[in-house]
């Protein structure tokens, strides 16, 4: 069986970073996002992956290309433009149209998906496709996705009870005769929904309210994503990633050097520290001298602060030209500062 990563976005909400990064490859708790659906497919046995790529795409394709090499086999799509899910899956038919069902995952999300309950509803069912659902957050904004006896009954609207789409579908490769004739289209408003309302197709759904599931979106979750991650590694519930080692309550990188307090933080690889870091996550390549405290803070590839300055709940970026000057950011100390 086949899976496909929808990897093409920009990842706007996670500006200033993802004007120099693709948000595939920022790192969470030593893997780069990419990697934790990847390793999701590994653990099911889903070897073969299909990519598109969009935004920044070089990157990615280098670094699944080297982290993987002779573990799985990655196709890549790429889209002059982005062509939206029900387009993006369009333009990859050749690839996945020879076996019966496909995973088609988001790129950008954190979780451990029900693969085989997956599979289950959606033969029992005879469905186009069976959706991850779960419960959302208390607060959350949310699209409804409407379910009743393992069946979806609408997006928006509909009859049983109002979950959230989790990000996974496993899709039945007779999505193929309902795809959109055209470049852009989405799989949602385009496809589900409409053979929904008509009766001709059914959707299934399994619901999975795991603790591990998060939205990379904006710097304020990814922090609750690090923090979360880091304590469950911590624990033992999750393998720390690779090169990396526990260092009493915080995750280092094997080639990092941390000479300074650090206190639940995560610090990348080559990177320095002489300062006092708190809940902090520091990325690659980065220099952190004495006198210098950061709480609650991430710190960007390449980043060096070099003069004594405390900072809290930022996320820090270079001053890279690429940076807009208008945009979420102000620039002080010789940074980019983003508030979390």
């Amino acid at each position: 069986m086949k899976a496909m990563i929808l990897a093409a976005g920009y990842g706007t909400r996670l500006r200033p970073v993802t004007y120099t990064i693709p948000k595939p490859i920022v790192p969470l708790c030593g893997r780069p996002l990419m990697a934790w659906a990847v390793e999701s497919l590994f653990a099911a046995g889903i070897r073969d992956i299909v990519v598109n790529l969009h935004h920044l795409p070089e990157a990615i394709e280098r670094y699944l290309g080297e982290a993987y090499a002779g573990e799985a086999r990655f196709e890549f799509s790429y889209e002059a433009e982005i062509l939206g899910t029900g387009g993006g899956v369009r333009r990859v038919w050749p690839l996945l149209v020879a076996d019966d069902e496909f995973f088609l995952v988001n790129g950008d999300t954190i979780q451990f998906p029900p693969y085989d309950a997956l599979r289950s509803v959606l033969r029992e069912n005879d469905a186009l496709a069976a959706l991850t659902l779960r419960h959302p957050p208390q607060g959350d904004r949310f699209t409804p996705v409407w379910f009743e006896k393992n069946l979806v009954t609408g997006f928006g609207n509909g009859t049983g009870e109002p979950l959230m789409f989790a990000g996974t579908h496993l899709i039945s490769r007779r999505i193929f005769d309902y795809l959109p004739d055209k470049e852009f289209s989405g799989i949602v408003d385009e496809v589900y929904q409409p053979l929904i309302e008509s009766g001709k197709e059914r959707l299934a759904g399994v619901v999975d309210d795991g603790l591990l599931w998060f939205d990379i979106g904006t710097p304020l979750r990814y922090m609750a994503a690090s923090r979360a991650l880091l304590a469950r590694t911590v624990d033992g519930t999750l393998v720390p990633a690779r090169a990396t080692h526990i260092a009493e309550d915080s995750l280092v990188h094997d080639t990092a050097s941390v000479r300074g307090n650090c206190t639940r933080s995560i610090v990348g690889a080559r990177s320095t520290s002489e300062g006092d870091l708190r809940d902090s996550v520091v990325w690659d390549d980065c220099r952190i001298a004495p006198g210098v405290v950061l709480e609650s803070c991430v710190v960007a590839h390449g980043v060096e602060i070099s003069a004594p300055v405390e900072l809290r709940n930022v996320l820090i970026c270079r001053d890279d030209a690429e940076i807009p000057r208008e945009g979420e950011c102000r620039f002080e100390h010789g940074l980019a500062l983003r508030d979390i």
